[in-house]
């Protein structure tokens, strides 16, 4: 009896303990902490390499090398093993005889093919309308991770660098081979780098589209005769040493012979790539690398994307070197959440937010909320909901459908649901490697994953100082005014919302508008909207408001021509254009500002609907003269 008591006591009280650490209506599947993504064996043995004292960065004839690979092996999807040379795409192409490529460079005694490689890319994506020649020495004196210019990098170092922008910045005011520079201004805001999968076809539509692409090679067999063709400037190499020099793809030629080559791949075709070893080596700087080479098409990357600087007022981010890793559930459904809390410096506009697609296919379902909670990203108020799918993999920024006002002070949360296909470890993270990001710091409290995305939440600053890849972006408020609007469509009802500039309605289906909402979106401003319609047999309706219908519901009649016009105190601050699809007239200029759209005594009907609201004194979205057409 003595015995049962006490294990019925130990019982009880260990139920009590329970009941104190574990929140009521959280279960313990919440609570889960998440693993952290394998490390790229390719990296394992870097470090190996690097411990020991093994690392060679020159080939036999002292040209430099210099790729690191990440910690995060790269997830390319299924890969194919069949070249098919496309029925749409030419048989060669050459960015040579576009003007698309800048000249050859050299990277002398430093492991900086990377940055050559990175920049090459940027700067052929500017061209030929803008020629510019982008800073190496500050890309690879100032990236931010463990390692000098001597010892290399990857195109993930380079994403970093540019993603925070600490660039690009002007070779003028960087020179090569000079000492290292802080505080220099970036040229660009680069919001987009692209991993294009490693598909021929894949490949050459992103050379055609954005030019130059950095790639991943092993080059050591460049000074063997085995594997490289001096006379031809071509190289096929079909073992599996580790990459360890990156180059540019320029272009390619599906009938390049397989005779060309020293040792003969299984058939024609190679890739047109431009070196890092100055002008006088290979063929003026190049040399053709055959399809079947172990690693063509390794490591492609597109840096096809540079806005101008000021495109955000402010960038909100704890992740200054990137995706370096990621954490997950392994629990096989491939989704995870992470979220970021910031506190808004200034009253602003959040309009945009980025992240990291892992694998092709991503979804990112995004959540804003503000006035949240200490450790709860989900707490607060919801704000606006958006998803997002990505079909390849890389470093992308979403601009916000319905921005969010924010206050100077108030904490807000990023939250994204990430499903990455083909991997549990679902949420970019930058964590802390010795002898690679040992630069990395990570504050309680700020960037945190969950496997429910309601509660649970897990402060990633527990493990490897790891910090969630999202960042925010905001624009000022006094630029900025958001107009929403939906339409009334025969046969279809109401159609989604849509803002600033996107099309409510139909084109091409012979449908008629019947209805409109119209409002403003505009925390911050007293400012509002006022609209009229001119409905079929009705003549002009009278002037509704902020989100009233104006027009018809179910008595199927067509709206012929609209009025718009912004209210308020600071109506003044802001112009309000609109432009209409009219039957058997198409898109018509705009209006703006009260004027009529659309037509009169034709018996038209309107199709579809832009509006825009744009600051008072900005240039107007198109075409003004002839918005409205009567029929006297």
């Amino acid at each position: 009896m003595k015995n049962n008591f006490k294990r019925s006591l130990s019982l009880l009280l260990v139920s009590l303990m329970l009941t104190v650490l574990i929140p009521v209506g959280v279960s313990a599947e919440e609570l889960t902490e998440p693993t952290a993504a394998p490390l790229n064996p390719a990296f394992v043995q870097y470090q190996d390499d690097l411990k020991s004292g093994t690392l060679n960065s020159l080939t036999v004839n002292d040209h430099s090398r210099g790729y690191i690979p990440p910690p995060l092996q790269r997830y390319e999807g299924p890969a194919t093993t069949t070249i098919t040379p496309s029925a749409v795409l030419p048989a060669a192409y050459d960015l040579r005889d576009t003007g698309r490529i800048t000249a050859v460079r050299d990277q002398g005694d430093y492991g900086s093919c990377w940055a050559f490689a990175s920049l090459a890319s940027l700067e052929s994506y500017l061209k030929p309308e803008t020629s510019v020649d982008f800073s190496e020495n500050n890309l690879m004196w100032n990236n931010g991770f463990d390692r000098t210019p001597e010892d290399g990098g990857n195109y993930t170092m380079a994403t970093a660098y540019l993603a925070r922008w600490s660039g690009p910045v002007s070779e003028s005011s960087d020179p090569y081979d000079t000492p290292k520079k802080t505080g220099l201004a970036p040229l660009y805001h680069v919001q987009e780098v692209v991993s294009i999968p490693k598909l021929p076809s894949a490949i050459k539509q992103a050379l055609l589209d954005g030019g130059a692409l950095y790639t991943s090679m092993y080059s050591v067999p460049l000074d063997s005769d085995e594997y490289y063709n001096r006379d031809n400037s071509a190289f096929y190499y079909d073992g599996d040493k580790a990459p360890d020099h990156d180059v540019v793809i320029v272009g390619w030629d599906d009938n390049y012979s397989r005779d060309n080559f020293s040792k003969k791949p299984e058939g024609d075709g190679a890739w047109i790539i431009r070196n890092s070893w100055g002008a006088d080596w290979g063929e003026d700087g190049y040399f053709y690398m055959s399809y079947y080479d172990t690693y063509a098409g390794s490591n492609v990357t597109a840096f096809h994307n540079a806005e101008a600087t000021d495109n955000y007022s402010q960038s909100y981010q704890y992740d200054p070197l990137g995706n370096i890793s990621a954490m997950g559930y392994q629990d096989g459904d491939q989704t995870a959440w992470g979220a970021n809390i910031f506190t808004a410096a200034a009253s602003d506009n959040l309009t945009a937010v980025s992240t990291y697609a892992l694998t092709p296919g991503t979804t990112a379902e995004i959540k804003i909320y503000t006035d949240v909670n200490d450790n709860k990203p989900n707490s607060g108020t919801l704000r606006t909901t958006q998803t997002e799918s990505f079909p390849q993999g890389g470093y992308y920024t979403i601009a916000l459908d319905n921005p969010v006002a924010l206050v100077a002070g108030q904490k807000f949360a990023v939250v994204i649901k990430f499903r990455t296909p083909g991997t549990d470890d679902s949420v970019p993270v930058e964590s802390r490697f010795e002898n690679y990001s040992s630069a990395v710091t990570a504050n309680p409290g700020e960037s945190f994953t969950s496997n429910t995305g309601t509660g649970g939440w897990y402060d990633t600053s527990k493990k490897a100082d790891s910090n969630v890849c999202i960042k925010a972006f905001t624009e000022t408020r006094d630029s900025f005014a958001n107009c929403v609007y939906r339409t009334h469509v025969q046969n279809q009802g109401w159609q989604t919302w849509q803002t600033n500039g996107g099309i409510s309605g139909t084109s091409g289906e012979s449908l008629r508008l019947e209805g409109i909402e119209v409002k403003m979106d505009a925390s911050g401003y007293d400012l509002g909207i006022k609209y009229r319609t001119h409905v079929e047999n009705q003549g002009w309706q009278d002037f509704q408001s902020d989100g009233v219908m104006s027009g018809t519901s179910g008595e199927s009649l067509r709206l012929e021509a609209i009025k718009i016009e912004l209210t308020g105190a600071d109506a003044d601050q802001f112009e309000v254009y609109y432009r209409v699809h009219a039957q058997n007239v198409g898109w018509m200029d705009w209006a703006s500002n009260g004027a009529e759209a659309g037509t009169a005594g034709f018996g038209y009907r309107l199709e579809a609907i832009e509006i825009q609201v744009l600051p008072k004194g900005q240039e107007a979205p198109g075409p003004t003269a002839q918005p409205y057409l009567e029929n006297n």
